[in-house]
């Protein structure tokens, strides 16, 4: 992976680089985003069928976990395709990079928690209390212990997404672009990856109107947060795993609607933030990361 310094993309540095980059980086991304969607879209494919009744049988809730493994399987396979045994080990070696400041562990274990702390205690002093026993549980898998519950939404939906969209997509849509323009298109697809989970996932299945555009805009707030993390930590997907896990564990806990609300507003803050104290052109004080020649398509 290479890292370009603040301000100081491809563009404009040796004439012929910006179209050679994004024509490299085309294939490659085309190829990972259908083979994502085709992965996850399959794994959902009982649940939305039950949803509407169209098969006898109730499949189990677990194939909504199963499916959020797809951008890693993807990413993955095509990593292997277009880079070969080096473009591979380049993406897994991002999954395990762990060696970046301390501080960036601590945003991506205990962020969300304290963002969610900060909402409930802004809740508790506005008059609204809730059982907080219920923190971390799950309603879609109460099943599952709670402790298992937070390693495989890290396992599933952290590193399962993170390693797709973050490993491997955002390098490759940062080569040659503006961060921010990046994390434009990768929002854009991440979001319309999600379709299938308005048919049958708790929260996402009751939305409609202006409540779809409003998660449209958490997931491009999401995306900057993400995209400053991993440009900040040299492009390590396992803080964007993390955190992940831990948003979605804190996030979908049970709790009022209003506090919800809290959150999302909070999260929006902290975006606003990030892209107007980090720039837009590398969102982070790191620069970006984009891939390097054995990430490239082999000729």
């Amino acid at each position: 992976m290479t890292a370009h310094g603040r301000g100081a993309s491809l563009r404009g540095t040796i004439p012929g680089t910006l179209p050679t980059a994004r024509r490299h980086s085309a294939a490659p991304l085309a190829a990972f985003y259908v083979l994502a969607c085709v992965l996850s879209w399959t794994a959902w494919l009982p649940l939305l069928l039950w949803q509407y009744r169209l098969v006898a049988h109730p499949p189990s809730q677990y194939w909504h976990l199963a499916g959020g493994l797809g951008p890693a399987a993807a990413a993955i396979v095509v990593s292997g395709v277009y880079g070969g045994r080096d473009g591979r080990r380049r993406l897994l070696q991002r999954a395990v990079a762990w060696r970046v400041p301390a501080i960036w562990h601590l945003i991506a274990w205990l962020g969300p928690f304290l963002l969610f702390a900060t909402a409930a205690a802004a809740l508790a002093v506005a008059g609204t209390t809730w059982d907080l026993s219920t923190f971390g549980r799950s309603l879609e898998y109460p099943q599952l212990p709670v402790a298992l519950y937070w390693i495989a939404s890290v396992v599933c939906y952290g590193f399962g997404e993170e390693l797709g969209w973050r490993g491997f997509a955002l390098p490759r849509l940062q080569d040659g672009r503006r961060a921010i323009t990046a994390t434009l298109l990768l929002s854009v697809g991440w979001a319309l990856w999600h379709l299938p989970l308005f048919g049958f996932a708790p929260g996402l299945s009751r939305m409609a109107g202006l409540e779809v555009i409003g998660w449209y805009f958490s997931i491009l707030t999401g995306a900057i947060l993400f995209t400053w993390l991993f440009n900040s930590t040299g492009g390590s997907v396992l803080i964007a795993a993390v955190f992940h896990g831990a948003m979605d564990v804190a996030f979908v806990s049970p709790a009022p609607q209003r506090l919800s609300s809290v959150v999302g507003a909070l999260v929006t803050v902290w975006g606003v933030a990030v892209l107007i104290l980090a720039g837009p052109a590398t969102l982070s004080r790191s620069g970006t990361v984009v891939v390097d020649a054995s990430e490239r398509p082999r000729r």
